[in-house]
């Protein structure tokens, strides 16, 4: 067997072998502390998931190396600070309904009313991944949404390293509020953190810029074949304002007539450009990614006496 046809079988099988190595380490390390995991476990994928773009180089593979600083600086806020400040906000005011409503701190007062574990564990990941869809699609259709979300469509090629670029409110609502309000109602603790490595590893790996197949995962998860076109700066014909919505899983941009994945001789046809529909440019200023969406980065690099580029 020739190097080439075994390098081309080898880009087919690691993309189901990192879904199933990481699912595997996500799901080991629960047990042993939320702050030991995040120390190394969500770092260990990203450090493998760069290291294999240098291997399975994408051909059309866009140099990211100036936004490297902002990059960095929205990675460490969306995984260590966001989830935080978001629980600090919501998670008060989500109590505070189920005491006032049903006079007790949780919707349903025992996990076991919510069905068996493995039901829960299955219901909350459909849960999660529709909730997700739909909000992810209404961050392109709906201003302020867009005005916030549309910040991480800027960039001009998808990277293992620029997933987390995004204001941390578009942030938030696609990928934190869903677990408090879970966690409100009443499902099982353990059976959340359960869930949480399916739908993590596969959001983390959709933006995975190497050359990887998905084959038959493109029906069933968000592979990076099938989010390239969600990135892409020309919307397919059809649509209005984007395709492939799913976070993790595209069965439900299937069901809901959003999935695009063109193909020519039996191979996933790319995008012709990742960027912004607009054509608006990457914006490389993290300050700016954080306020100007919500109308504060003029005046405040005004009071702090900097220049408003």
């Amino acid at each position: 067997m020739s190097g080439k046809k075994l390098f081309y079988l080898s880009s087919l099988v690691i993309l189901p072998a990192m879904y199933l190595v990481f699912y595997v380490v996500r799901l080991s390390t629960r047990g042993q502390g939320l702050e030991r995991s995040l120390k190394w476990e969500g770092l260990l994928l990203l450090a493998t998931l760069i290291l294999l773009e240098r291997i399975y180089t994408y051909r059309s593979s866009v140099s990211q190396r100036s936004l490297l600083t902002r990059d960095i600086i929205a990675n460490v806020v969306n995984k260590y600070v966001t989830g935080a400040v978001t629980a600090a906000v919501l998670l008060p005011i989500l109590l505070l309904l189920p005491e006032h409503f049903f006079g007790r701190k949780f919707i349903f007062a025992a996990h076991e009313q919510l069905g068996p574990f493995w039901f829960q564990v299955i219901t909350i990941a459909v849960s999660v991944s529709f909730f997700r869809y739909w909000v992810h699609r209404l961050q392109h259709s709906v201003g302020f949404l867009w005005e916030l979300h549309s910040y991480h469509h800027r960039v001009t090629d998808l990277q293992a390293l620029n997933t987390d670029v995004s204001n941390p409110i578009d942030f938030a609502l696609r990928n934190v509020v869903i677990f408090l309000v879970l966690g409100v109602i009443g499902f099982d603790p353990l059976a959340i953190l359960i869930t949480l490595p399916a739908t993590g590893v596969s959001a983390s790996i959709s933006h995975w810029g190497a050359d990887v197949k998905g084959g038959f995962l493109n029906y069933f998860f968000v592979t990076p074949e099938v989010h390239r076109w969600h990135h892409t700066a020309n919307v397919p014909k059809g649509h209005r304002y984007s395709v492939n919505y799913g976070v993790e899983f595209s069965f439900w941009d299937i069901l809901f007539g959003t999935f695009h994945l063109p193909q020519e001789n039996g191979q996933v046809v790319p995008p012709e450009r990742i960027g912004h529909p607009g054509g608006l440019p990457d914006e490389p200023n993290y300050l700016k990614l954080l306020l100007a969406p919500l109308g504060l980065y003029r005046p405040i690099t005004r009071v702090l006496g900097m220049p408003a580029t």
